[in-house]
């Protein structure tokens, strides 16, 4: 199927249609003349009736121009950075590959600019994880207009957290977690825990949707500058940092460790909320940046011993950590 007919199936729905306008109103937030700026002073419930007619336009707009326009994206990631993707020699795009940028933009995890979505996954991956999201409650969708997107305080009750940094990459991080998450629902299943015991969970992944292909895609589409990151080789680092939750652990150590450095005391929560999202960008690329973790964990050390007035919260699973590096 391609996906233009993957995003007019999602479009069938009319909370699917108010999903994406409130996405797509940040999107083309730069229209202030033409038919999107028209569309948009009429209000919320318009934008989402005649969202087809948006990204019909969006699409035209970027094969006039054989290029991806402004209204879609104006910062691209170059392909060294995403091998498996589809910016290759600054080729015209084409139809369907305009059409492959937006549905992964109008279906993707959102909170407020922030966007996550699975590359290259099958759609039948893709929706059973989002229809669980909704199911929990995570996926909220708009009313009026206002509001929808992902419930964070949601998130962090299911994945254990008490606190967690939501930047940029803090925010994708929780999100890939959910998916693990799900991944261990499926898991769990009898014929999947006799074939792991068998031959091992990295080959098993492929059996649940999870092969090489699969990357996590973020987007940030704020009213100025917009951006785009990759992340490729997302099997291999799902089976790295979550096979113990995966194989039946009640928590996820990456996310028990990052929560513990955390600090969320006015005075330090600026310099930690950078610090850890420049560290999980190189963890979410498959390494550790060894500077950024020691000033990390020296912030959190000062902190702990001259700033607190409270008991000493301690450095967790660091122990579980330092075996995967």
């Amino acid at each position: 199927m391609t996906y233009e007919l993957q995003l007019d199936e999602f479009f069938k729905d009319p909370k699917n249609r108010s999903y994406a306008a409130n996405i797509i109103n940040k999107l083309t937030a730069q229209h202030k003349h033409g038919l999107i700026a028209k569309i948009r002073n009429r209000g919320p419930a318009e934008m989402a009736d005649r969202i087809h007619e948006i990204v019909g336009y969006l699409v035209d707009d970027a094969i006039e121009e054989k290029r991806y326009t402004s209204s879609i994206l104006p910062t691209i990631v170059s392909p060294q950075l995403a091998p498996n993707f589809w910016f290759k020699d600054e080729k015209e795009p084409t139809r369907e590959e305009i059409y492959r940028l937006l549905y992964l933009i109008l279906t993707g995890l959102y909170r407020g600019s922030y966007i996550v979505n699975l590359d290259n996954a099958a759609p039948p991956l893709r929706e059973d994880f989002r229809r669980s999201l909704i199911q929990e409650a995570i996926i909220i969708f708009p009313e009026g207009g206002i509001g929808g997107g992902v419930d964070v305080k949601k998130m962090f009750m299911h994945l254990r957290l008490g606190r967690f940094p939501i930047k940029e990459f803090g925010f994708t991080l929780l999100i890939l977690s959910c998916f693990a998450r799900w991944l261990k629902s499926k898991i769990e299943k009898p014929e999947f825990l006799k074939r792991i015991e068998e031959i091992g969970l990295l080959q098993v992944m492929p059996d649940l949707g999870v092969d090489d292909s699969i990357s996590l895609v973020f987007f940030d589409i704020p009213r100025q500058k917009k951006e785009m990151h990759i992340f490729p080789r997302l099997k291999d680092f799902i089976v790295k940092w979550y096979y113990d939750y995966l194989m039946g652990a009640e928590d996820i150590d990456l996310l028990i460790f990052l929560s513990s450095l955390y600090i969320t005391d006015r005075n330090y929560q600026e310099i930690s909320d950078s610090l850890m999202n420049k560290f999980i960008y190189y963890l979410l690329r498959g390494y550790i940046n060894s500077e950024l973790l020691t000033n990390i964990i020296n912030i959190k050390v000062r902190y702990e011993l001259k700033e607190r007035k409270r008991r000493i919260y301690p450095i967790q699973r660091m122990r579980e950590i330092l075996r995967r590096i």
